[in-house]
């Protein structure tokens, strides 16, 4: 996860786009692109995958077949639409989910376009396209079941984007920022053509939404964190915020799995109390 997690800097590092500013437009827009989408390019078509995954090819709405992964749910268990961040890909999330795969959680591991071998350029409009796809494939393999939309650092944004066009059975996004362009410094926001405005979204929400956020996250501010649950509060949405003491961008997948049970307990009993955590996760209702 290190390697990802560098990558993922860069995205939070966007400021330095700005000593391009004196440069061709053409080349300034690619530089801010392949920071904002750093595309991992070991191909999923090849990748070995691991027990139990297979891979998903989707067909957008653009004619483009993109290619995911995806783990079955054992019966009665709720499948997981996930959302990666820009740095990571379809296989790092099948790594980074295993934990609740093991308890039974089904999987659908999202990839974009320009991602892990998969033709097209990634940008807002062509990954809401994908996000789509691969939702629709995800329906279908949770039949009856319950899917949950989890969208992570820029994922966070592609599944607010999906909620915004559907009716989710619930959206949990993790280390999401309020919108793209409050990550670059205003001399750049120009050059910067995508949006995920986040924060204009969440009052919006029909679906029940759960935030989560590491204190010690240095990509994503935790402070963002908080903007976005403010909002989430001031439109009495439903659901509730969850902040990990000491956890960096990337929660620990254990960690992670554990606080899913309690959200998965929470939307069968919502008036239960919620399952025992370590001391160190924090949990804010909205209302």
């Amino acid at each position: 996860m290190r390697r990802i997690g560098s990558a993922q800097k860069a995205f939070a590092a966007l400021v330095l786009t700005v000593l391009l500013l004196a440069g061709a437009t053409p080349v300034l827009s690619q530089s801010i692109h392949d920071r904002i989408y750093p595309a991992p390019t070991a191909p999923i078509a090849t990748a070995v995958l691991p027990a139990g995954a297979e891979r998903v090819t989707v067909q957008t709405s653009d004619a483009l077949s993109i290619t995911g992964a995806a783990v079955a749910a054992a019966p009665g268990k709720p499948t997981l639409l996930v959302f990666h961040g820009n740095g990571s890909s379809a296989m790092s999330t099948l790594a980074w989910f295993a934990p609740a795969i093991a308890k039974g959680y089904g999987v659908v591991a999202a990839e974009y376009r320009g991602y892990s071998g998969n033709p097209g350029r990634a940008d807002e409009p062509g990954l809401a396209r994908d996000a789509d796809a691969f939702y629709a494939e995800a329906r279908r393999r949770a039949g009856g079941g319950r899917l949950i939309v989890v969208g992570h650092s820029l994922g966070g944004g592609v599944a607010f984007g999906l909620a915004s066009r559907q009716k989710l059975d619930a959206l949990v996004t993790i280390g999401t920022f309020t919108s793209l362009t409050a990550m670059v410094p205003k001399i750049g926001r120009a050059f910067v053509s995508d949006r995920y405005d986040n924060l204009a979204t969440v009052p919006t929400l029909d679906e029940p939404y759960f935030l989560i956020h590491g204190l010690a996250d240095q990509t994503i501010p935790a402070a963002m964190g908080q903007e976005l649950h403010k909002a989430a509060h001031a439109a009495k949405r439903t659901g509730f915020s969850v902040v990990i003491q000491g956890a960096d961008h990337h929660p620990d997948g254990a960690l992670l799995a554990a606080i899913l049970e309690m959200i998965v307990a929470h939307l069968d009993h919502p008036d239960a109390a919620p399952l025992a955590l370590p001391e160190t996760v924090k949990m804010y209702d909205f209302g």
